[in-house]
């Protein structure tokens, strides 16, 4: 999530002043920079989903400035470069699905922690005013039993299926980056996380 937030602020904020300034010319260069800083950012998401996934990932190459080119040219290459283009919109794209993964990661967590530790903090609901709990609604003999057994069994579903929703969330959040930063298919181009023992010959 940290990550996604950067990216997100980094990548927004310097398209927005790049193209904000193009006519002027220097915004084109603050293009380049944003976009090199999405390259930068993109790399440390594909370690990620190398770790992820357990074995190296792929993406297609850079567009390379066309031979005999100028300073200029070169300096604006980026600009024509469809990959590049690619993992600034995953900054952007990354950012809302992460911000749902962590909510509904945080969600779960606090559903189960509050659930199972509701004999310790359950008592404090009733200093409010015209509370009434759901075990009254059960058990008119013993609703405070019924009112504790009640959230520690909705606590233990949380936990019992937070494992299961913390991978779903991992596996959207992946999912973005499999799409616009991997090329699998393109041998050209790895990145590699295992030892260096593990690594194929020649790369």
């Amino acid at each position: 999530m940290p990550l996604a937030v950067v990216s997100f602020s980094l990548v927004v904020t310097g398209l927005a002043a790049g193209l904000g300034a193009a006519v002027a010319g220097v915004g084109l260069f603050v293009l380049v920079g944003t976009l090199y800083a999405a390259r930068g950012i993109a790399h440390v998401d594909r370690i990620r989903l190398a770790d992820l996934t357990g074995g190296p990932v792929l993406r297609a190459p850079y567009r390379a400035p066309a031979p005999g080119a100028g300073p200029l040219r070169r300096a604006l290459a980026p600009l024509a470069c469809g990959r590049s283009w690619l993992e600034a919109l995953h900054a952007v794209v990354r950012f809302p699905v992460a911000l749902v993964a962590f909510v509904v990661t945080v969600t779960w967590w606090a559903g189960a922690l509050a659930g199972l530790l509701y004999p310790l903090w359950g008592w404090s609901l009733y200093t409010i005013p015209g509370y009434t709990d759901l075990g009254s609604q059960l058990s008119m003999d013993h609703p405070l039993v019924a009112t504790a057994l009640l959230h520690m069994a909705a606590g233990a579903l949380f936990l019992l299926t937070l494992p299961a929703v913390v991978r779903a969330c991992a596996y959207a959040d992946a999912s973005v980056g499999r799409a616009l930063l991997l090329l699998p298919e393109d041998p050209r181009v790895r990145v590699y996380t295992a030892p260096a023992d593990r690594v194929p010959a020649g790369v």
